[in-house]
């Protein structure tokens, strides 16, 4: 998401804000002067959408609102456009949905005019979203209302009609009335178009026949798509000429053309043409491009010419870093994997390996860009619907207040109260927000856990009973054995919620205190003492250290405790018989403990999963899946590493690496 960046209006249009003020203050409020201001105000706007200002077109509409020279629905669309030209489309969506319910009862030309264009604006970002149902809800009554007011000859209309049968054809509904639909948006568009024979107009019908084509490329449904792409065809030939066209903007229509052609011939197996269709579109500028690099890819894709194919993505990440992409979730599922699916279905699988290993590295970070990005964007639309509904209430109590204003004092009491009321409500949203993560936490928590916690529990539950029923005759031997049992159900119910405290408490931390002067191989030999309650004299257990006498590492020994308990506790849980040792060596700069047993071991295609919270090998052994989890990121907060040795095959062998400070 791009954040926003204010900047300051330009002195011309500063002084015409001013101007505008003074005008309204002064009482110029005959019809023709309003009307004249209203005008000069929609003019400004306009000119900074030409200019592509989007920052400008904010700071211009909520000028001209205060002052009473938009209406809060034209408002709206405006202040909803430049965000959405931001990439802020939450934010647009917000103003949008509030400027649709401002006007959507209006009869008024203008007030019409500006619910045309919101209902098509906001029916097209559901439509983008692949919110199909949403885009409908939408769309229809918009049509609906426009056709019962005659208001049915504009391009948003028309845009409005695309989207809905688009929309249509997604959800499988009747064919016939699709088409219907898609016919009368284009005689519509070719009317408007010979009525106002403009560039803009051309660009309005190329753009809504684009999103036809493309709609049903998607859909498979290739006899159709060729329909729409003829009359495409027509449409950039007709725009070619006109006064005010612009031709890099049809050359780059000529390219989607043919790569939409290119696709749509082989999908009806008319590879030849297709071919042909490709071969032009590689003459064009745009096939140079991330965007034309991807659609040529799957062409080739859709034509089985893999070896081409994976030649075709070949320089793409030279390209995304001339054309400035970021590696984005949806650029990763659009094009990335679609350059993986190349190289691998041309064979060539070091390629692909080399391009899993790009996509994984650099998902982490895609997801983690996602996610930040919603939450400021999703926290910025809560911030403005506060400012909006602060913004309405001081409207409505500031007009009270002209109508009273013998009532001062009164209505300074009211004032208090909002700004309490306000404050009030303010708190009480965060409040339900803590409640509702706080209800996802536990949702989490009980799916994660509720099997591992509920045997324990049923175990104590059930001997608790036994013992406590006098009806049972126990032997001491029973007894003391059922008491055992119930201590150590206990003691693995709060091993649980132990480990999860640790993984929460690890997760807080950027890094341990390194101040102690560890002695490694006496907490190691504590470690193995520690475990020996456990092994009861089942497996032998004991340290092979390579340090000198006296050797010290400069590092934190209760965390590296904590680590040695929880591999001996893995180590004695899935070793039957044999040893459990723990080496200990130095290797270059760093310090090396190897905790290595002869149990059943760790398959290689789980050796890296064992790490993942909650993630067991065999789910019918007892834990919740934390411990190794929590094992790594202590490692982590020490400066070093936790792995598992692949090449040790005669059990398992993790190894600890910290570094050693000099």
């Amino acid at each position: 998401m791009l954040r926003m960046k204010r900047n300051l209006l330009t002195p011309a249009i500063s002084i015409a804000v001013v101007c505008l003020l003074l005008m309204s203050l002064a009482g110029c409020h005959n019809d023709a002067s309003f009307k004249k201001r209203c005008d000069d105000a929609e003019r400004m706007v306009y000119f900074a959408y030409l200019d592509k200002d989007y920052n400008r077109i904010l700071e211009l509409t909520d000028s001209v609102e205060k002052l009473g020279l938009f209406s809060e629905g034209k408002a709206d669309y405006w202040m909803g456009y430049a965000y959405d030209r931001m990439m802020q489309k939450r934010m647009a969506e917000l103003y949008w949905k509030r400027g649709l319910t401002a006007v959507e009862n209006s009869t008024g030309d203008d007030n019409i005019s500006v619910y045309a264009g919101i209902a098509h604006r906001l029916a097209g970002l559901k439509y983008l979203w692949g919110e199909y149902e949403e885009a409908l809800k939408i769309a229809q009554p918009a049509i609906d209302r426009l056709e019962k007011l005659g208001c049915d000859t504009t391009s948003e209309y028309t845009n409005l009609l695309i989207y809905a049968g688009c929309c249509q054809s997604r959800h499988g509904l009747s064919e016939q009335a699709t088409n219907n639909i898609f016919n009368r948006a284009y005689d519509l568009h070719l009317d408007f178009i010979k009525r106002h024979p403009y560039a803009t107009s051309y660009r309005d019908a190329i753009v809504g026949v684009i999103s036809i084509s493309y709609n049903y490329i998607e859909i498979h449904d290739y006899e159709k798509a060729l329909i729409w792409l003829d009359r495409m065809s027509e449409l950039i030939r007709g725009y070619e000429p006109v006064k005010d066209a612009r031709p890099d903007y049809a050359e780059k229509q000529w390219a989607r053309y043919y790569i939409y052609r290119a696709i749509t011939l082989e999908g009806l197996h008319r590879s030849e043409e297709a071919a042909e269709c490709y071969h032009t579109f590689l003459k064009t500028g745009m096939s140079r491009t991330p965007e034309g690099k991807n659609l040529g890819g799957t062409y080739l894709g859709v034509a089985g010419r893999w070896q081409e194919a994976a030649d075709n993505f070949k320089n793409l990440k030279e390209l995304i870093k001339e054309y400035k992409v970021d590696y984005t979730l949806e650029m990763i599922q659009k094009v990335m994997l679609k350059k993986y699916e190349a190289n691998r279905n041309a064979g060539r699988l070091d390629s692909a390996k080399a391009i899993s290993v790009d996509i994984i590295e650099h998902l982490d970070s895609a997801i983690n860009v996602s996610r930040h990005a919603d939450a400021v964007e999703q926290e910025a639309v809560h911030q403005k619907e506060l400012e909006m509904a602060a913004e309405r209430e001081k409207i409505l109590h500031t007009r009270q207040a002209w109508r009273i204003m013998a009532l001062i004092i009164l209505i300074l009491i009211m004032l208090i109260y909002i700004v309490l009321r306000h404050r009030s409500q303010a708190r009480l949203a965060k409040a339900l927000e803590r409640a509702k993560e706080s209800d996802r936490m536990k949702t989490a928590f009980v799916q994660h856990i509720s099997h591992e916690i509920r045997t324990p529990l049923n175990i104590i539950t059930g001997f608790a009973q036994v013992v406590s029923n006098p009806d049972y005759d126990l032997s001491v031997e029973d007894r003391n054995r059922i008491m055992a049992d119930i201590s150590h159900n206990t003691t693995e119910i709060t091993n649980f919620v132990n480990e999860l405290l640790e993984l929460s408490e690890s997760e807080s931390q950027s890094m341990y205190q390194l101040n102690d002067e560890v002695d490694v191989t006496a907490v190691c030999q504590e470690a193995i003492d520690a475990s020996e309650a456990t092994n009861q004299g089942r497996l032998a257990l004991s340290v092979n250290s390579e340090l000198p006498d006296g050797y010290r590492l400069k590092s934190n020994a209760a965390a590296i405790r904590k680590i040695l308990d929880r591999l001996m506790s893995n180590a004695l849980k899935f070793t039957d018989k044999g040893r459990v040792t723990i080496y200990i060596k130095t290797v270059d700069s760093q310090l090396e403990i190897a905790v290595e047993d002869t149990g059943k071991g760790i398959p290689r295609d789980q050796q890296e999963r064992v790490f993942e919270r909650f993630y067991k090998v065999d789910s019918f052994v007892q834990g919740i899946g934390l411990g190794l989890t929590v094992a790594r990121r202590s490692a982590q907060l020490l400066g070093g590493t936790l792995t598992i040795d692949p090449n040790y095959t005669a059990g398992a062998r993790f190894v600890i690496s910290l570094p050693v400070t000099i």
